[in-house]
């Protein structure tokens, strides 16, 4: 861009000399009109060949700006790597962490930042890939954080129709991803089926390409039907598991059908994600636990009509146990080796929040359906409910989660394991 600017430069200089060397030589008396001609001619021509250099180089600037070439948004091989973000966001506390993915996020539409169609489209994709860890970060009603969030879409949203203005055809991948990413804020914001998480159905998913937007729809939209599902048999935003099975034993016959086409669809929207996101572990535990949650609550609807079916809910938890335990493993082991004398990063908790969290709830739902307990890999763990209490697992959660994952599951477990005592 400089070399052109250059060029430009050089040659609206010599022009500007020629001109005034010509418009001198009109001033000498010549004997023939020919010489005359000749000096304005010569002058048109030089005039005309800059203008059609600016206009040239005009349409050059245009096109590299508009150009969407090699944009990872319509990269198929794109991969998710959430693993990156720890070590991205270090910092050990809420408020520096939560700054810090701000500033992050923010800084990459900067005015400052010229930025061309691919990267425009690169940039948006980022915070696609950071978004599902937004909830970590911003913790309860958060008003600052959140306006800080909706200013940054807003912003997104503006850079994405100047950019409409000079090519049209090239951004509508662009702005649908744009789309999803203000449905599954909308979806994190929110958490309430009447305010408008259905924007999710809005998002044209087969226009995605790479996998990780793909993962981001499917896992969002299984998310929404479950939700809806939950709520018919609950009347409830967000119910826990024993509020949910407590209520299907008083719902109608026609309430829990219901119930159970929004659990299919939200099982057929998981399962596309988890075709997606076989190569991140720990988007394969985000997955895979919300597939097993629709397959438990099919299971026990399907029982409740006097159907018999097998525990296919239990092999995909244990899918997603295992992949948080690998993916914890390998970011307590290398986040000590980047950070030799720091405390555990706030997403590194987080994450160690979410193992035990999904574990706690696999260990609810077997003793709700008075299974016996199991390991990750299926085997017998333990056979007496009331040993539960005594093993390491049970021991190494924190009574108070700073995640706020577990409290309330806890709590559940308590209450369940002190009601099968007394029976």
């Amino acid at each position: 861009m400089r070399k052109r600017n250059t060029w430009l430069n050089i040659v609206f200089t010599l022009v500007l000399l020629l001109c005034m060397a010509s418009f001198g030589a009109l001033l000498i008396p010549h004997n023939s009109s020919e010489v005359i001609i000749a000096i304005i001619s010569l002058d048109v021509a030089l005039i005309a060949l800059y203008i059609s250099l600016r206009t040239f180089y005009s349409i050059d600037e245009v096109n590299a700006i508009s150009r969407m070439d090699g944009n990872v948004m319509e990269n198929e091989r794109y991969r998710p790597n959430i693993l990156r973000a720890v070590f991205l966001f270090p910092q050990s506390e809420l408020l520096d962490s939560s700054e810090a993915l701000m500033d992050y996020m923010e800084g990459l539409f900067l005015d400052k930042n010229k930025q061309s169609g691919a990267h425009l489209a690169d940039n948006v994709q980022e915070v696609a890939d950071l978004l599902v860890l937004i909830p970590y970060f911003i913790k309860g009603n958060s008003a600052v954080q959140l306006n800080r969030v909706s200013e940054l879409l807003d912003s997104i949203r503006n850079k994405v129709d100047n950019f409409k203005e000079i090519s049209d055809g090239s951004c509508k991948l662009l702005e649908e991803t744009v789309s999803l990413i203000d449905a599954v804020f909308a979806y994190q914001k929110y958490g309430q089926i009447d305010s408008n998480p259905s924007k999710l159905l809005e998002i044209r998913g087969s226009l995605f390409f790479n996998p990780v937007t793909s993962i981001l729809y499917y896992d969002y939209l299984g998310l929404y039907y479950l939700r809806c599902a939950t709520y018919l048999l609950t009347g409830k935003i967000s119910p826990s598991l024993m509020e949910i099975m407590s209520c299907i034993k008083k719902c109608k016959d026609e309430d829990k059908s219901l119930a159970f086409v929004y659990c299919d669809k939200a099982s057929g929207a998981f399962k596309r994600a988890k075709e997606h996101s076989e190569e991140d572990m720990i988007w394969t535990g985000y997955v895979c636990f919300n597939l097993a949650r629709a397959e438990y609550l099919m299971q026990t609807l399907s029982e409740s009509f006097g159907e018999t079916t097998d525990n296919e809910w239990e092999r995909t938890i244990n899918k997603s146990i295992r992949s948080w335990m690998t993916s914890n493993m390998i970011i307590a082991e290398q986040f000590t080796l980047k950070h030799p004398n720091s405390k555990k990063s706030w997403l590194q908790q987080a994450f160690m929040s979410e193992e035990n969290f999904v574990r706690l709830t696999k260990v609810i739902m077997q003793i709700i359906k008075q299974q016996p307990l199991t390991d990750y890999n299926g085997n017998a763990w333990i056979s007496n409910y009331s040993d539960l209490t005594e093993t390491s697992f049970y021991k190494s959660i924190p009574k108070e989660d700073p995640q706020k994952l577990t409290d309330n599951l806890m709590k559940d477990l308590q209450a369940l394991l002190k009601k099968l005592s007394n029976n």
